[in-house]
């Protein structure tokens, strides 16, 4: 459940067009946590919160305005494959 899986599981989808369409298309952690399960990863909550976290602190401040109450909603999969990787 560390970095080291949800690492694994990211390069996996950003190999597979497939893979990475299910991800961007989440809209949870709680999807995430699944749909890495069902790619044989374990990947746990804290460690896809953090990486988020981690990735939305990269934002301007007027990106995150913008975003307001949207804030883990707004290109939620692209967080985690695409526009922020």
């Amino acid at each position: 459940m560390s970095q080291a899986n949800l690492d694994r599981f990211l390069d996996e989808a950003r190999r597979s067009l497939a893979l990475s369409e299910k991800v961007r298309a989440a809209r949870s952690h709680d999807e995430l946590v699944r749909l890495a399960a069902e790619h044989g990863h374990q990947v746990s909550k804290p460690s896809l919160v953090r990486h988020h976290l981690h990735r939305l602190a990269g934002r301007s401040d007027e990106e995150l305005e913008a975003m307001s109450s949207n804030l883990f909603d707004h290109d939620f999969g692209d967080v985690f494959l695409g526009k922020l990787i």
